[in-house]
Protein backbone atom coordinates (compact mmCIF):
# COMPACT_ATOMS: atom_id res chain seq x y z
CA UNK A 1 0.00 0.00 0.00
CA UNK A 2 3.19 2.57 0.06
CA UNK A 3 4.83 3.66 -2.78
CA UNK A 4 8.26 3.18 -3.57
CA UNK A 5 9.38 7.07 -3.26
CA UNK A 6 7.45 6.38 0.34
CA UNK A 7 9.20 3.13 1.24
CA UNK A 8 12.68 4.78 0.22
CA UNK A 9 12.00 8.39 2.17
CA UNK A 10 10.93 5.79 5.07
CA UNK A 11 14.30 3.65 5.08
CA UNK A 12 16.03 7.01 4.44
CA UNK A 13 14.96 8.74 7.40
CA UNK A 14 15.32 7.23 10.79
CA UNK A 15 17.08 9.25 12.88
CA UNK A 16 16.30 8.13 16.18
CA UNK A 17 12.95 7.56 14.75
CA UNK A 18 10.60 6.43 12.06
CA UNK A 19 8.63 9.23 10.06
CA UNK A 20 4.69 8.90 10.19
CA UNK A 21 2.74 7.53 7.23
CA UNK A 22 -0.55 9.67 7.10
CA UNK A 23 -1.95 8.00 4.30
CA UNK A 24 -1.85 4.41 6.14
CA UNK A 25 -2.41 5.86 9.67
CA UNK A 26 0.75 4.88 10.94
CA UNK A 27 2.33 7.13 13.68
CA UNK A 28 5.74 8.38 13.77
CA UNK A 29 8.23 6.29 16.15
CA UNK A 30 11.13 8.05 18.73
CA UNK A 31 13.88 6.07 19.74
CA UNK A 32 16.05 6.20 22.66
CA UNK A 33 19.72 5.56 23.18
CA UNK A 34 22.24 3.73 25.96
CA UNK A 35 22.19 0.69 28.16
CA UNK A 36 22.29 2.87 31.00
CA UNK A 37 19.11 4.44 30.61
CA UNK A 38 17.32 6.82 28.63
CA UNK A 39 19.94 8.87 26.35
CA UNK A 40 19.15 11.06 23.33
CA UNK A 41 22.08 13.06 22.27
CA UNK A 42 21.33 13.45 18.57
CA UNK A 43 17.26 12.93 18.10
CA UNK A 44 15.70 15.15 20.48
CA UNK A 45 18.44 16.90 22.40
CA UNK A 46 18.36 17.28 26.01
CA UNK A 47 17.06 14.15 28.02
CA UNK A 48 15.62 15.57 31.20
CA UNK A 49 13.86 13.69 34.65
CA UNK A 50 15.31 10.49 33.91
CA UNK A 51 17.00 7.84 35.74
CA UNK A 52 20.84 6.76 35.06
CA UNK A 53 21.02 3.02 35.53
CA UNK A 54 24.04 1.22 36.75
CA UNK A 55 26.34 0.22 33.82
CA UNK A 56 25.38 -3.55 32.30
CA UNK A 57 29.20 -4.76 34.40
CA UNK A 58 27.13 -4.14 37.21
CA UNK A 59 24.09 -6.18 36.77
CA UNK A 60 25.94 -8.98 35.10
CA UNK A 61 27.44 -9.56 38.75
CA UNK A 62 24.29 -9.84 40.51
CA UNK A 63 23.90 -12.77 38.18
CA UNK A 64 20.21 -12.19 39.09
CA UNK A 65 18.04 -12.21 35.77
CA UNK A 66 14.87 -11.31 37.89
CA UNK A 67 16.53 -7.93 38.96
CA UNK A 68 17.76 -7.61 34.94
CA UNK A 69 13.78 -7.65 34.21
CA UNK A 70 12.88 -5.38 36.60
CA UNK A 71 14.90 -3.06 35.09
CA UNK A 72 13.65 -3.50 31.73
CA UNK A 73 10.38 -2.79 33.22
CA UNK A 74 11.70 0.39 34.86
CA UNK A 75 12.58 1.58 31.79
CA UNK A 76 9.76 0.61 29.94
CA UNK A 77 7.93 3.06 32.52
CA UNK A 78 10.33 5.82 32.02
CA UNK A 79 9.72 5.22 27.90
CA UNK A 80 6.26 5.27 28.11
CA UNK A 81 6.19 8.71 30.97
CA UNK A 82 8.99 9.90 28.84
CA UNK A 83 10.91 12.99 30.28
CA UNK A 84 10.02 16.08 31.14
CA UNK A 85 11.20 19.37 28.98
CA UNK A 86 11.78 22.57 30.29
CA UNK A 87 8.48 24.01 28.51
CA UNK A 88 6.05 21.42 30.98
CA UNK A 89 5.78 19.08 27.69
CA UNK A 90 6.41 15.67 27.33
CA UNK A 91 8.62 13.14 25.09
CA UNK A 92 8.18 9.89 25.27
CA UNK A 93 9.39 6.52 23.39
CA UNK A 94 8.70 3.92 21.77
CA UNK A 95 11.89 1.92 21.18
CA UNK A 96 15.46 1.79 22.65
CA UNK A 97 18.84 1.37 20.77
CA UNK A 98 19.63 -1.34 23.81
CA UNK A 99 20.62 -3.72 25.28
CA UNK A 100 24.37 -4.31 24.23
CA UNK A 101 25.77 -7.79 24.17
CA UNK A 102 29.02 -7.69 22.44
CA UNK A 103 31.94 -9.79 24.66
CA UNK A 104 34.85 -7.89 26.87
CA UNK A 105 37.69 -9.60 25.02
CA UNK A 106 40.03 -6.80 26.73
CA UNK A 107 39.61 -4.96 29.62
CA UNK A 108 40.85 -1.93 27.55
CA UNK A 109 37.89 -1.87 25.03
CA UNK A 110 36.13 1.59 25.22
CA UNK A 111 32.90 0.51 25.49
CA UNK A 112 33.47 -2.16 27.87
CA UNK A 113 30.75 -0.41 30.44
CA UNK A 114 28.06 -0.93 27.83
CA UNK A 115 28.51 -4.74 27.77
CA UNK A 116 27.80 -7.38 30.28
CA UNK A 117 30.67 -9.97 30.74
CA UNK A 118 33.50 -12.01 29.25
CA UNK A 119 30.89 -14.63 29.27
CA UNK A 120 28.59 -15.21 26.01
CA UNK A 121 25.55 -17.21 28.14
CA UNK A 122 25.34 -14.80 31.25
CA UNK A 123 25.44 -11.77 28.60
CA UNK A 124 22.59 -13.36 27.20
CA UNK A 125 20.45 -14.62 30.10
CA UNK A 126 20.68 -10.88 31.36
CA UNK A 127 19.75 -9.30 27.95
CA UNK A 128 16.98 -11.68 27.52
CA UNK A 129 15.80 -10.66 31.11
CA UNK A 130 16.15 -7.51 30.43
CA UNK A 131 13.86 -7.21 26.74
CA UNK A 132 11.27 -9.02 28.03
CA UNK A 133 10.66 -6.34 30.74
CA UNK A 134 10.79 -3.31 28.63
CA UNK A 135 8.87 -5.27 25.37
CA UNK A 136 5.94 -6.06 27.97
CA UNK A 137 5.38 -2.06 28.29
CA UNK A 138 5.40 -1.84 24.36
CA UNK A 139 9.05 0.04 24.01
CA UNK A 140 10.39 -2.20 21.29
CA UNK A 141 14.67 -3.46 21.97
CA UNK A 142 17.58 -3.40 19.78
CA UNK A 143 19.83 -5.33 20.95
CA UNK A 144 23.20 -4.55 20.26
CA UNK A 145 26.27 -4.25 18.42
CA UNK A 146 25.91 -7.27 15.93
CA UNK A 147 28.85 -8.70 15.88
CA UNK A 148 31.88 -9.30 16.87
CA UNK A 149 32.19 -5.23 17.98
CA UNK A 150 35.74 -5.38 20.40
CA UNK A 151 36.88 -1.99 19.87
CA UNK A 152 36.29 1.73 19.65
CA UNK A 153 39.86 3.06 18.26
CA UNK A 154 39.75 3.77 14.64
CA UNK A 155 36.25 2.39 14.70
CA UNK A 156 34.84 4.04 11.05
CA UNK A 157 38.40 4.38 9.47
CA UNK A 158 37.00 2.30 6.62
CA UNK A 159 35.94 -0.39 9.54
CA UNK A 160 38.20 -1.87 11.60
CA UNK A 161 38.57 -5.88 11.20
CA UNK A 162 37.29 -8.53 12.99
CA UNK A 163 39.09 -11.67 12.39
CA UNK A 164 37.59 -15.51 13.72
CA UNK A 165 36.76 -18.46 12.96
CA UNK A 166 33.47 -19.78 12.46
CA UNK A 167 33.57 -21.83 15.57
CA UNK A 168 34.28 -18.90 17.47
CA UNK A 169 31.87 -16.53 16.14
CA UNK A 170 28.98 -18.74 16.89
CA UNK A 171 30.13 -20.48 20.34
CA UNK A 172 31.20 -17.11 21.65
CA UNK A 173 30.06 -13.70 20.32
CA UNK A 174 27.00 -14.45 18.64
CA UNK A 175 25.75 -16.28 21.57
CA UNK A 176 24.03 -13.85 23.34
CA UNK A 177 22.33 -11.96 20.51
CA UNK A 178 20.98 -15.51 19.86
CA UNK A 179 19.62 -15.81 23.32
CA UNK A 180 17.98 -12.42 23.07
CA UNK A 181 16.54 -13.53 19.50
CA UNK A 182 15.49 -16.81 21.00
CA UNK A 183 14.09 -16.17 24.58
CA UNK A 184 14.40 -12.75 24.79
CA UNK A 185 12.50 -11.77 21.66
CA UNK A 186 13.83 -8.77 20.93
CA UNK A 187 11.73 -6.95 17.80
CA UNK A 188 14.91 -4.58 16.80
CA UNK A 189 18.31 -5.40 16.57
CA UNK A 190 21.74 -3.11 15.70
CA UNK A 191 24.58 -4.05 13.71
CA UNK A 192 27.85 -2.93 14.28
CA UNK A 193 30.74 -0.07 12.26
CA UNK A 194 33.60 -3.28 12.27
CA UNK A 195 34.46 -5.86 9.61
CA UNK A 196 34.05 -8.98 10.08
CA UNK A 197 37.07 -9.95 7.46
CA UNK A 198 36.20 -8.11 4.90
CA UNK A 199 32.75 -7.60 5.08
CA UNK A 200 30.86 -4.93 6.89
CA UNK A 201 28.93 -6.40 9.40
CA UNK A 202 25.63 -4.19 8.53
CA UNK A 203 26.18 -5.56 5.45
CA UNK A 204 26.62 -9.15 5.98
CA UNK A 205 23.93 -11.68 4.12
CA UNK A 206 25.25 -14.30 6.26
CA UNK A 207 25.19 -12.69 9.14
CA UNK A 208 21.77 -10.40 8.55
CA UNK A 209 20.13 -12.88 6.89
CA UNK A 210 21.21 -16.33 6.73
CA UNK A 211 22.00 -16.59 10.71
CA UNK A 212 19.56 -13.95 12.39
CA UNK A 213 16.54 -14.55 9.95
CA UNK A 214 16.57 -18.12 8.46
CA UNK A 215 18.45 -19.21 11.53
CA UNK A 216 17.21 -17.85 14.29
CA UNK A 217 13.88 -16.75 13.20
CA UNK A 218 13.81 -13.36 13.82
CA UNK A 219 11.29 -11.08 12.06
CA UNK A 220 11.81 -7.67 13.49
CA UNK A 221 13.88 -4.83 11.95
CA UNK A 222 17.80 -4.54 11.85
CA UNK A 223 19.46 -1.09 12.05
CA UNK A 224 22.85 0.11 11.00
CA UNK A 225 25.04 1.81 13.61
CA UNK A 226 25.43 5.51 13.32
CA UNK A 227 26.20 5.86 9.61
CA UNK A 228 29.44 7.84 8.92
CA UNK A 229 31.69 6.72 6.30
CA UNK A 230 31.20 5.96 2.97
CA UNK A 231 32.06 2.23 3.67
CA UNK A 232 29.09 1.91 4.91
CA UNK A 233 27.03 1.14 1.93
CA UNK A 234 23.20 1.52 1.72
CA UNK A 235 22.50 -0.95 -1.04
CA UNK A 236 24.58 -3.47 0.82
CA UNK A 237 22.76 -3.25 3.86
CA UNK A 238 19.49 -3.98 2.12
CA UNK A 239 20.42 -6.47 0.28
CA UNK A 240 21.90 -7.93 3.47
CA UNK A 241 18.80 -7.40 5.40
CA UNK A 242 19.57 -4.46 6.95
CA UNK A 243 16.15 -2.08 7.09
CA UNK A 244 16.73 1.15 9.18
CA UNK A 245 19.40 3.62 8.46
CA UNK A 246 20.34 5.63 11.87
CA UNK A 247 21.97 9.16 10.00
CA UNK A 248 20.51 12.48 9.19
CA UNK A 249 20.81 12.14 5.61
CA UNK A 250 19.95 9.94 2.75
CA UNK A 251 21.38 6.59 3.28
CA UNK A 252 20.46 4.92 -0.27
CA UNK A 253 19.50 6.80 -3.21
CA UNK A 254 18.98 4.46 -5.57
CA UNK A 255 15.78 5.29 -7.99
CA UNK A 256 15.86 2.10 -10.00
CA UNK A 257 12.41 0.14 -8.85
CA UNK A 258 11.59 -1.37 -12.13
CA UNK A 259 14.44 -3.73 -11.45
CA UNK A 260 12.76 -6.31 -9.10
CA UNK A 261 15.74 -7.34 -7.00
CA UNK A 262 15.80 -3.10 -5.35
CA UNK A 263 12.12 -3.03 -5.50
CA UNK A 264 12.06 -6.27 -3.45
CA UNK A 265 14.64 -5.69 -0.71
CA UNK A 266 13.15 -2.51 -0.32
CA UNK A 267 9.61 -3.61 0.15
CA UNK A 268 10.93 -6.17 2.63
CA UNK A 269 12.80 -3.24 4.60
CA UNK A 270 9.51 -1.74 4.94
CA UNK A 271 7.49 -4.30 5.75
CA UNK A 272 10.05 -5.23 8.33
CA UNK A 273 10.15 -1.83 10.13
CA UNK A 274 6.03 -2.12 10.49
CA UNK A 275 6.45 -4.94 11.69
Amino acid sequence: QMYTEEMLDFINNCLYSTKDIESLGIPRTLSCDGPTGIVNFLGTGEVYGTNYYCSECLVAQTYNVELAKAEGLALGNECLLGDARPTGSHISYTGWYAPAVNIHRSPFSGRNTEYYSEDPFLAGKMAASLIEGAQEKGVYTNIKHFALNDQETHRSINGDISWCNEQAIREIYLRPFEIGVKEGHTHGLMTSFNRIGATWAGGDYRLCTQILREEWGFCGSVINDFHTSEYMDGEQMAYAGGDVNLSGSAFWSCKDFEDVGNYNVLRNAAHNILY
